[in-house]
């Protein structure tokens, strides 16, 4: 089954994600989709966008899975969002349904997010008993770390418009592939050097999350995931069909 389908457009790479839960699957190839992006001569924008109503759900939860299962998919999404933050390209996400968990990382951790009139963002790992450990630090470079914390302490969800006034959306629109043209509108009078270069001053400013981060998120979760209470809340919640 095609959990990304990729296609080029003028300018752009485009992955659709064509179901919302985050899954070790979508991950490698969203990361596949990235490279490939990164080689093509000509292009100045990766976009990911979604098929259906909601745009991410975040990482499967749902049924008894392994401590150690849960902390290498974390790992390997933690790989692409640090390729999405670094890349040379610009990166876009075209949010227009719900975005939950992991997704809200996944969304934040483009240099563009877009935000249609059905988009919402809600940090929800708490509700579920576990950290939102490996989303914090990204979430935190948009919003800033109380408003991050704020967002992941109180799950609260927000419109399009109150995204961007967080600062997790950049733009609330009500047709964002209209929008996506004018990006790459804009995109077309910058050179792709300059492009890269202003992505990698940035970082010296303000460093994305490293290896050192990765560990002590990864233990942070490790603890959250043999808590014998959040076991049991999940798998009531999983038994509900609550969880993806």
């Amino acid at each position: 089954m095609t959990v990304v389908a990729v296609t080029q457009r003028p300018g752009q790479l485009r992955a659709t994600l064509t179901g919302p839960v985050l899954g070790e699957d979508t991950v490698t190839a969203l990361i596949a989709a990235l490279e490939r992006a990164e080689r093509t001569p000509r292009l100045r924008a990766f976009v990911i966008a979604s098929a259906g109503p909601a745009f991410c759900t975040g990482m499967p939860l749902a049924g008894d899975r392994a401590t150690s299962d849960v902390l290498g998919g974390l790992a390997l999404a933690h790989e692409l969002l640090t390729g999405l933050a670094r890349s040379p390209l610009a990166t876009v996400a075209l949010v227009d349904g719900q975005v939950t968990g992991g997704g809200v990382a996944l969304a934040a951790a483009c240099d563009q997010v877009v935000a249609g009139p059905e988009a919402t963002f809600r940090i929800t790992e708490l509700l579920v008993g576990l950290l939102p450990a490996v989303l914090l630090p990204v979430v935190a470079r948009r919003t800033g770390l109380h408003r991050a914390f704020s967002l992941a302490l109180t799950a609260h969800r927000l419109d399009a418009a109150a995204a961007v006034g967080t600062g997790l959306a950049d733009r609330a629109v009500p047709d964002p592939e209209a929008e996506l043209v004018r990006i790459t509108r804009e995109l077309g009078r910058i050179t792709p050097e300059a492009v890269a270069a202003l992505k990698r001053y940035r970082d010296t400013l303000q460093p994305e999350p490293g290896g050192l981060e990765l560990r002590q998120a990864l233990e942070a979760m490790r603890e959250r995931l043999e808590d014998p209470a959040g076991r049991a809340r999940r798998s009531l919640l999983a038994g509900q069909g609550l969880l993806p």
